[in-house]
This record gives C-alpha cells, sequence and structure tokens, in this order.
C-alpha cells in the first residue's frame, strides 16, 4: 500500500500535535501538514493534495463546515471531521457528514480532548477505509445529492414547504406493507437524507431506522432527518407504536426491535443482547422485524462499513418480505449492502437516488 498523505487540521495546537503523532504510529500513514483554521486547511489541501484530512469543526477565522464546503469542491480529499459532542459540535458535524464528509471521530473528553488517544484505532481504521474508497465519490455532487438539493436546498426550504406536514402525494392504493426498515452506516447520514426526502408525508406505512453513530449525535441526526423530509421524524422512546408516516431512530447504546401487541406493531429499545459489535444492530432489527411481519416489510440496507444486517435480509427475504440494497458506484461504503447481496439476502439493488421509488413502488 502506498503511504497515505494526511493533513491534520485543527485550531488546537496540542490536538495538532497528538494527532500527527496518533497517526504516524501506523506505517501506512503520513502526515504532510498541519493547519490550525479552515482558511490554511483549504489553502493546503490545494497545494498539498493529501489523501485523507481530518477536520476539527469549531474554529476561528474560517469553521470546519466552511473550509469543507471549498475542500469538496475543489480536491479529491476524503476528510474525517473532528467533533466535540456538544449540542453545536453534534449538529455541525451532521451537516458535515451531509455535505461529503466521509465520517467523523468524536473527542473523547470534550473540546479539551486530553485523552484523544482513546480514539487511536477508530481514527486510524477510519482514515485507511476513508483512503481505500476515495475514488468513489458518490455525495455530494452526483445525482443522488443533486436531487437532494433540489428537494431541500435548505433548512428553511423545507420549513415553508411543509409547515404542518400536509399530504402531498394524493391517494394511495391499498397498502400491501405496514412497515419500511432501514440501516445503515458510515455514509448513511447523507444517504438517508436522499432516501427520506423521496417519502411522502401520507406514507401508509411505519418506519423504523438503525444508524451506526457515537453516542451524542443521534438527537442532532434525527433533527436533521426531520427538517429534510416531509416525514415525522424523531429518536425512539423506550416503547412507542409503530404509526404511519412516522419514522423511529434507534439511538446510540440501544438495540430497536419490533414486536406485535395486540394486533399492532410497536418498537421496543432493549439493551439486549450486549455483545453485538454494534448496538443498535441492523440484524437485531432486521430478525425482529422479519418474525414480527412476514412479508408486510420492506427492508433497506445503505452504504455502510462491515456487514452487519446481512443475516436479518437474508431471513426477510425467506419470509416474504421486500429487500432493497444501495449499489456500490453510489455507496460511501459498500460494505454492507455488498455482504447482504452475497448472502442472497437482496431482492433489488438500486442507486441511492432511486430507492425512495423502490420503496414506494413495495407499499402497492
Amino acid at each position: 500500500m502506498n503511504s497515505i498523505r494526511v493533513l491534520v487540521v485543527d485550531d488546537s495546537a496540542f490536538l495538532r500535535r497528538s494527532l500527527s503523532r496518533i497517526l504516524e504510529t501506523e506505517p501506512r500513514i503520513k502526515v504532510i501538514g498541519t493547519a490550525a483554521n479552515g482558511q490554511e486547511a483549504v489553502e493546503m489541501a490545494n497545494s498539498l493534495r493529501p489523501d485523507v484530512i481530518t477536520l476539527d469543526v469549531l474554529m476561528p477565522i474560517m469553521d470546519g463546515i466552511t473550509a469543507l464546503r471549498h475542500i469538496v469542491r475543489d480536491t479529491n480529499a476524503r476528510v474525517v471531521m473532528i467533533s466535540s459532542v456538544t449540542q453545536e459540535g453534534a449538529g455541525q458535524t451532521i451537516e458535515a457528514l451531509s455535505l461529503g464528509a466521509f465520517d467523523f471521530i468524536a473527542k473523547p473528553s470534550g473540546p479539551t480532548s486530553l485523552d484523544i488517544g482513546k480514539v487511536r484505532s477508530e481514527l486510524i481504521h477510519k482514515i485507511i477505509t476513508a483512503y481505500e474508497g476515495k475514488t468513489r465519490r458518490p455525495v455530494p455532487g452526483d445525482v443522488a445529492a443533486q436531487k437532494l438539493k433540489r428537494i431541500v436546498s435548505e433548512t428553511s426550504a423545507v420549513a415553508s414547504a411543509f409547515p404542518d406536514r400536509t399530504t402531498i402525494s394524493g391517494e394511495w392504493a391499498r397498502n400491501k406493507k405496514e412497515l419500511i426498515a432501514i440501516a445503515a452506516s458510515t455514509g448513511g447520514p447523507a444517504a438517508l437524507q436522499v432516501v427520506l426526502a423521496g417519502l411522502p408525508r401520507d406514507l401508509p406505512a411505519g418506519l423504523v431506522m438503525v444508524q451506526h453513530m457515537s453516542d451524542g449525535f443521534t438527537k442532532a441526526l434525527a433533527e436533521r432527518l426531520d427538517s429534510v423530509s416531509p416525514l415525522e421524524i424523531k429518536v425512539c422512546g423506550t416503547s412507542e407504536m409503530i404509526r404511519p408516516g412516522v419514522g423511529l431512530l434507534a439511538p446510540t447504546g440501544s438495540h430497536l426491535t419490533v414486536k406485535r401487541i395486540l394486533g399492532k406493531l410497536h418498537a421496543i429499545l432493549s439493551s439486549e443482547p450486549a455483545l453485538t459489535l454494534h448496538r443498535p444492530s441492523a440484524d437485531i432489527l432486521f430478525r425482529s422485524v422479519a418474525e414480527a411481519c412476514g412479508p408486510s416489510v420492506c427492508a433497506v440496507i445503505l452504504t455502510g462499513m462491515g456487514n452487519d444486517g446481512a443475516e436479518g435480509m437474508k431471513e426477510i427475504r425467506a419470509r416474504g418480505g421486500t429487500t432493497i440494497a444501495q449499489d456500490e458506484a453510489t455507496s460511501v461504503v459498500f460494505g454492507m449492502p455488498k455482504a447482504a447481496i452475497e448472502k442472497e439476502g437482496i431482492q433489488i439493488v438500486a442507486p441511492l437516488e432511486n430507492i425512495s421509488e423502490q420503496i414506494l413502488a413495495s407499499l402497492s
């Protein structure tokens, strides 16, 4: 493998030094420069042409979001955001992922992050993964991102378009599905926005979602999804009845399962099983959905690392449910969809911009 050339950007001199030292413990990574603010980052990104950039969110002179827009537009570098777990930091991180950042790392102890070494393995893994997939840049700039831009170019436009979340799609044919289940990981926040923006307010099915995400960021993601979709999107509570037109997002640290109680579908949170690689787990969700719904579910697996969800999708398909996977060309990381396809759990493979249409077709 060639050396992965990394530019480190943070307004803290301590973090610039610490991140550089951490990264250079990995033989495949070479730190080629550091920048103290977004303006320096943009200039160095254009002159040095790094493979990957670690980019702080909150910085003086030019913030990380503004810098990201320039970097994504003008270079081929993949960007991993370095974010503090604060309300402002979480919201801006979700925006960064929507704009084309590959992934993010949460600072373990807030803005100072004196213990940044705790995330060494995660950071190195994400930089290597970003580098390995950097020839594929599905968002922003592709058809899917342009579709999302047309639908909801700004949050304010969405608010005016759906002031009271009224029906936008007319009358529905008799519904054959009662639930949509979606799972995603790396690249998921942006992909979910494209899919949910294409679903109408009068969706005649409930919606449950799993997105692998660090603790402290799920609420910000739900708020972002809610702002770009005609649907009502929120973080799932401990036990909630599943209702048409409402999307429930699993919180970090809890599995979301679906159960049928007195004929009605309910979303139930659980900490068990505790020894899964991910919590929430796509496989746990999909297996519960297969049992509770049988053929009356449409399940979707989007971009992400690993193979979570593959077994669950296979079970849903075996019970007659509709299964859809995002295609390789529009996936930031094709791991999860590919694993589900290889397990023969997928009926339909579609580009991101067509998935909402596939979901709607399965409902009639």
